[in-house]
Protein backbone atom coordinates (compact mmCIF):
# COMPACT_ATOMS: atom_id res chain seq x y z
CA UNK A 1 0.00 0.00 0.00
CA UNK A 2 1.50 3.39 -0.96
CA UNK A 3 2.32 6.16 1.48
CA UNK A 4 0.89 9.63 0.80
CA UNK A 5 1.92 12.85 2.52
CA UNK A 6 -0.70 15.44 3.48
CA UNK A 7 -0.62 18.95 4.90
CA UNK A 8 -3.36 20.61 6.93
CA UNK A 9 -4.78 23.78 5.32
CA UNK A 10 -5.43 25.38 8.73
CA UNK A 11 -2.56 24.54 11.10
CA UNK A 12 0.06 23.39 8.54
CA UNK A 13 0.67 20.00 10.21
CA UNK A 14 2.26 17.47 7.83
CA UNK A 15 1.64 13.74 8.16
CA UNK A 16 1.79 10.51 6.15
CA UNK A 17 -1.02 8.04 5.51
CA UNK A 18 -0.92 4.46 4.17
CA UNK A 19 -3.89 4.16 1.83
CA UNK A 20 -4.95 2.97 -1.58
CA UNK A 21 -5.07 5.40 -4.45
CA UNK A 22 -8.76 4.71 -5.02
CA UNK A 23 -9.94 5.37 -1.46
CA UNK A 24 -12.73 7.97 -1.91
CA UNK A 25 -12.41 9.64 1.50
CA UNK A 26 -9.68 12.17 2.20
CA UNK A 27 -8.11 11.99 5.64
CA UNK A 28 -8.57 14.86 8.08
CA UNK A 29 -5.89 16.55 10.17
CA UNK A 30 -5.11 14.58 13.36
CA UNK A 31 -4.42 17.87 15.24
CA UNK A 32 -7.43 20.05 14.40
CA UNK A 33 -9.74 17.77 12.32
CA UNK A 34 -9.63 20.19 9.34
CA UNK A 35 -9.28 19.59 5.60
CA UNK A 36 -5.93 18.48 4.19
CA UNK A 37 -4.22 18.72 0.82
CA UNK A 38 -1.84 16.25 -0.80
CA UNK A 39 1.86 17.20 -0.79
CA UNK A 40 3.79 16.39 -3.97
CA UNK A 41 7.53 15.78 -3.64
CA UNK A 42 10.17 15.52 -6.36
CA UNK A 43 11.43 12.05 -7.13
CA UNK A 44 15.16 11.41 -7.23
CA UNK A 45 16.58 9.87 -10.38
CA UNK A 46 19.91 8.05 -10.46
CA UNK A 47 21.59 7.24 -13.76
CA UNK A 48 23.98 4.32 -13.42
CA UNK A 49 26.54 2.97 -15.84
CA UNK A 50 29.00 4.58 -18.20
CA UNK A 51 26.46 7.23 -19.11
CA UNK A 52 24.18 7.80 -22.05
CA UNK A 53 25.19 11.45 -22.45
CA UNK A 54 28.73 10.75 -23.62
CA UNK A 55 27.64 8.04 -26.03
CA UNK A 56 24.47 9.61 -27.45
CA UNK A 57 25.29 13.31 -27.70
CA UNK A 58 29.03 13.34 -28.10
CA UNK A 59 30.24 15.75 -30.80
CA UNK A 60 33.10 14.84 -33.06
CA UNK A 61 36.40 16.62 -32.48
CA UNK A 62 36.39 18.11 -36.01
CA UNK A 63 33.10 19.94 -35.42
CA UNK A 64 34.26 21.54 -32.16
CA UNK A 65 37.56 22.72 -33.69
CA UNK A 66 35.90 24.30 -36.73
CA UNK A 67 33.36 26.12 -34.52
CA UNK A 68 36.20 27.44 -32.32
CA UNK A 69 38.02 28.80 -35.39
CA UNK A 70 34.91 30.55 -36.72
CA UNK A 71 34.41 32.29 -33.36
CA UNK A 72 37.89 33.78 -33.49
CA UNK A 73 37.37 35.42 -36.89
Amino acid sequence: MPIYEYKCTVCGYRFEVHRTRYDPTLPTCPNCDSEVEKVYSPVGIVFKGSGFYSTEYKKSSNTSESSDESKGE
